[in-house]
């Protein structure tokens, strides 16, 4: 039998039969075979399937390429400790700190995460930089190679390894030490980098048996590796008659028999309304949530879409990743606690802080704000005492005067009275905060802070509220805590250096930026995933969405710190290049749909036009499709309420009253219909809008939280 074999699939083809073959070899050999694919989706898909026919396995041998590089790590290491990407940009952060000197045009450009990005490139390529430039060298060039020198010296003498050093040291592992898999399967990965190459071919020399399917067709439109740096003993190709893989390429049109179909809808919203309608006709049609994929270009984007419009058409839904720790208002509120003193004691800050619900004082906080204002405060901590001093002086004076009556004297005395508490806690906050000032090692800076959290007994969390609210927030809150371990561990890096509460708020939130807290996986539910995510995959009911150019594709060539010329210079990817992959993504998109693809795209973004995606063209130009969607969201319960309160403003009570939302009666809907049209002042514009008059559950959780 051959040793190595590579396997010309059309993208999602022989997926079966490369998981039979897997299985079988698994069976005899089980700590000996690794099956290797593009996506930790694809993983979890092919892992439970064999899970559901009772094989048993080692999960660990069912990985993407970066984790079987992270196994070999794990396998081999002795001193060495692998460190997250987030971890990474804490050291080039404290890099560039303790040496601005040295780097005059990067410190202070705010473009850590850029860099480290441009690292990665470099790293990942196999690009000599900055000599890759040529005559296109310059003072800036030479300052980020010699930043990179540095970044690559200090993981060498702390003995730590990123996410893209992972590889070369992976590969080296697997030479020198012989601890490889007798059986290789890899599938489906498109165009491997150069460092990914080199892993790869450890494996094909190392192995028994290796077997590569490479996604391909006869369409260099898109598909340009043909696999042959592999050095393959066999070559074996399959059916590469595929419509959909032949897109891009001036072909004969054909007829999707109504399994392909466009809308345009308005903008954003209405287009996930659009798709939440429709996946409600699925579901009300026999088709399980489960069954259906909405898949987005930019998925962080557009989730807030998702959030708003699936709860109010009630679909369970499931996102695949979490969002930015950063973006979460328990973390924001965390963060918040250093903003205060590092800007100074500003009056914004300080009310942020005092009306946060996960920060809760012994003290009445709800006149800050207000008493603030009226002593004309602006910023600094002296400052405060002394304004609320003198607002307390002149109110006394007024109470003292002979001519002020009775009930002004005894409203005066009380304000006074609520003027001096705020004083007395205002104190005691600033005391509390004052221990968190000044230089210090990374270890006592997280001390200080933690103490302090602790002090205050926070994040306060609420004990009831919406089920969904509080699984975030519980989540959000394991991220929080794990992210303060994460920065002890890194504590052991830079035991000794100074630094000031800035920088320590500045790696707090680079850590918090690029970390993302867990989402509750549940495949009963319609999956909300990334474009790129549905590589290989088999989906009955695919929604692809936001398909709008600029997004999809999204032509950026250039390096961050790099002009287009120096990245052509530094031979990364061309232009060329980054449309071929993106055209890839879309047609394995489009090849993962069994039954049938909804394609979407908004006409305007807000109040600005936008264009369609030149994807959507191709589609047109190559495939007779259909259309989809319509006007009305007749599952919708804001859309009912709309509805009945038009036909209560005609005076059509009886039909308004079929037409409400569960739960809602005719005085409720009356009523809120007053409230908008006397109280309305502009659209909404906020997931936050609302109008609250007499519901006195959420005033009085409002009031409990919020104060």
């Amino acid at each position: 039998m051959p040793r190595a074999v590579l396997y010309r699939y059309t993208p999602g083809t022989h997926l079966d039969e490369f998981i039979r073959q897997f299985r079988n070899a698994a069976a005899h050999d089980p700590f000996g075979t690794v099956f290797i694919v593009p996506t930790s989706s694809l993983v979890r898909e092919i892992t439970h399937r064999l899970e559901e026919e009772g094989v048993p396995i080692v999960a660990s041998m069912i990985t993407t390429l970066q984790g079987f590089a992270r196994k070999v790590f794990f396998d081999t290491a002795t001193v060495e400790t692998l460190i997250p990407d987030a971890e990474s940009r804490l050291i080039l952060a404290d890099i560039l700190a303790a040496n601005a000197a040295r780097f005059p045009l990067l410190v202070g450009a705010g473009a850590v995460g850029e860099l480290a990005t441009l690292f990665s490139v470099v790293i990942m390529r196999k690009v000599n930089y900055p000599d890759a430039l040529g005559d296109l060298q310059s003072a800036k060039s030479a300052e980020i190679g010699a930043l990179f020198d540095a970044y690559l010296r200090f993981l060498e003498d702390h003995n730590l390894v990123d996410g893209s050093t992972l590889f070369a040291r992976a590969t080296r592992q697997l030479i020198r030490t012989g601890a490889r898999p007798r059986t290789v399967f890899i599938y489906g990965l498109f165009e491997p980098m150069p460092c990914e190459q080199d892993l790869i071919l450890a494996l094909r020399e190392s192995a028994d048996e290796f077997h590569y399917a490479l996604p391909f067709a006869e369409n260099p439109a898109v598909f340009t590796d043909d696999g042959n740096w592999l050095h393959p003993d066999t070559v074996i190709a399959g059916e590469r008659r595929s419509s959909l893989a032949n897109l891009f390429s001036r072909r004969e049109p054909w007829d999707s028999g109504g399994c392909i179909r466009i809308a345009e809808r308005r903008d954003g919203l209405d287009e996930v309304r659009a798709i939440a309608q429709e996946i409600c006709d699925l579901i009300a049609g026999g088709v399980r949530p489960g069954e259906i994929a909405v898949a987005f270009p930019d998925l962080d984007q557009a989730f807030p879409y998702v959030e708003e419009v699936f709860a109010d058409f009630n679909l369970p839904y499931a996102g695949s990743s979490g969002q930015a720790l950063l973006r979460s208002p328990l973390t924001r509120a965390m963060l918040n606690v250093l903003t205060v003193p590092i800007f100074g004691y500003r009056r914004e800050d300080v009310v942020a802080l005092l009306s946060s619900p996960y920060i809760r004082f012994t003290w009445s906080t709800s006149e800050v704000d207000l008493l603030s204002r009226e002593a004309r405060i602006a910023a600094g901590a002296g400052t405060w005492d002394k304004r609320l001093a003198g607002l307390a002086a002149t109110l006394a004076k007024e109470q003292a005067a002979l001519d002020t009556p009775d009930y002004a004297q005894q409203r005066l005395a009380q304000k006074i009275a609520r003027i001096e508490t705020m004083r007395e806690g205002i104190r005691s906050l600033f005391a509390d905060l004052a221990c968190l000032e000044g230089k210090k090692t990374l270890a006592e800076h997280l001390t200080a802070y933690r103490s302090l959290l602790a002090r205050w007994h926070c994040p306060a969390m609420p004990e009831e509220g919406d089920l969904g609210v509080l699984e975030r927030e519980a989540r959000d809150l394991r991220a929080f805590v794990d992210l303060l371990e994460a920065l002890e561990r890194f504590t052991r890096v830079l035991p000794e250096r100074q630094m000031s509460l800035v920088e320590f708020s500045s790696l707090l939130g680079l850590l918090a930026a690029g970390t993302r807290s867990s989402r509750k996986r549940n495949r009963n539910a319609v999956q909300v995933v990334g474009v790129r995510e549905l590589t290989h995959l088999s989906i009955p009911y695919l929604f692809l969405a936001n398909l709008v150019e600029g997004v999809m594709p999204r032509l950026t060539t250039r390096l961050p710190f790099t002009t287009d010329l120096e990245t052509r210079q530094l031979g990364t990817r061309t232009k060329a290049d980054i449309l071929r992959e993106e055209r890839y993504y879309f047609i394995a998109a489009l090849l993962a749909a069994r039954e049938r693809v909804y394609l979407s795209y908004p006409s305007a973004d807000g109040g600005s036009p936008v264009i369609r995606s030149g994807f959507v063209d191709a589609v047109r130009e190559t495939i007779s499709t259909g259309s989809w969607g319509g006007s009305d969201f007749p599952s919708s319960r804001i859309a009912a309420a709309r509805k009945a309160g038009a036909l209560l403003a005609r005076g059509e009570y009886a039909s308004a009253v079929t037409d409400l939302p569960p739960g809602q009666t005719i005085h409720d809907a009356v009523r809120r219909l007053i409230i908008e049209n006397e109280c309305r002042k502009g659209a909404y514009d906020s997931p936050y809008d609302g109008l609250l008059t007499r519901e006195p559950a959420i005033t009085a959780a409002l009031a409990e939280r919020y104060g």
